[in-house]
């Protein structure tokens, strides 16, 4: 193997390792690897002669010791990178990445279901005298805490590592597919060498939080956080009923209609006016006396008051509120004049 692998690789085991030691994820987890270390290379190709396969990993060597481990990803999250160790023997060939879940019958069976798909890559045939080498390659894939990694293969990739007939793996011919349901396998194979760095996904927008998305906290945000409120301009009543207003953009709309009593302050409140309090100092007073919703789109809107007012002083309020929680209030006040009594 060459120097340059050999670096690669020892700088895979040592973060593969200490990721696979991450299983007890806390809020606010950071990115973790999981999976093979890649620490040896491929040594066998499993497909032949099926064709094309899905391999499922159940356990992997982890810890200083490289003892197994088959706790699958850590924490729900995003797989954001893949890293594989695997070569095309005597003609190019196809690994697509994916997750699955597995459950292990006996040490020689266990049923799988095909989960989530990845990225695939096309791999050349190995050149004589070549080494394989570790790659890596971006993705942007949903996991659950407990999933397995998993690749489709066409029948000419090693991506197995088999020194002493380990059963670690599965293989499922012809390939899992997503939406079929639990499989059955009963042939077992070594080490998968697939690793993967799961990131959080805080807001479950299917994007990583540290490497693709800017704005964890909102899921329709992938770059910098929207910390923008909607505009509202223009909002006025007319004829005691018809709301009329503008938006800078779409939001859902409430209204809180309020009707002004004659109050008194009375200790550190301003109470409805009685008897027994009519001589204290006068304050605005605000009954609801009614809610409703209007439009929210982007320029001018209209909303109609849903009950017939009588005279008096109103104030009524527009919440408005965009699509990532963005909140702006604004108030008008309007009259409604006592009807002039007719002379007979």
């Amino acid at each position: 193997m060459s120097n340059s692998i050999r670096r690669l690789a020892a700088l895979v085991l040592g973060c593969g390792a200490a990721g696979l030691l991450l299983v007890s994820p806390a809020i606010g987890q950071a990115a973790t690897i999981f999976g093979s270390p890649l620490k040896n290379p491929p040594s066998e190709v499993k497909c032949l002669p099926l064709g094309s396969c899905t391999i499922v990993a159940f356990t992997q060597p982890s810890g200083p010791g490289g003892n197994p481990n088959s706790e699958g990803a850590p924490f729900d999250g995003v797989i954001t990178k893949f890293r594989y160790f695997a070569y095309a023997y005597e003609e190019p060939g196809q690994i697509t990445f994916r997750v699955a879940n597995i459950t292990q019958q006996s040490p020689d069976s266990a049923l799988a279901t095909a989960a989530g798909t990845g990225p695939t890559v096309t791999l050349p045939a190995i050149a004589e005298g070549e080494e394989p080498s570790i790659s890596e390659v971006s993705a942007r894939l949903p996991v659950k805490a407990g999933q397995q990694l998993a690749v489709d293969i066409s029948k000419s990739i090693a991506i197995i590592y088999d020194p002493d007939g380990c059963k670690f793996s599965y293989v499922f011919a012809p390939p899992l597919m997503e939406g079929t349901g639990q499989r059955g396998s009963t042939e077992a194979a070594c080490q998968l060498l697939v690793q993967a760095t799961i990131e959080p996904d805080a807001d479950h927008d299917g994007f990583g939080d540290e490497t693709q998305d800017q704005c964890p906290t909102q899921a329709a945000t992938q770059g910098p956080c929207d910390t923008t409120p909607p505009g509202v301009t223009g909002l006025k009543v007319t004829k005691g009923k018809n709301v009329s207003y503008s938006l800078s953009e779409a939001a859902t709309v409430s209204f809180k209609l309020e009707k002004k009593l004659k109050g008194r302050k009375v200790g550190q409140k301003c109470v409805k006016q009685t008897k027994q309090n009519k001589t204290k100092k006068a304050c605005p007073l605000f009954k609801q006396v009614a809610s409703f919703s209007g439009t929210g789109n982007v320029g001018a809107n209209s909303a109609s008051i849903p009950k017939k007012l009588g005279s008096g002083n109103y104030r009524l309020t527009i919440t408005a509120r965009d699509a990532v929680g963005n909140v702006t209030t604004q108030t008008t006040t309007f009259k409604i004049a006592k009807k002039k009594k007719k002379k007979k």
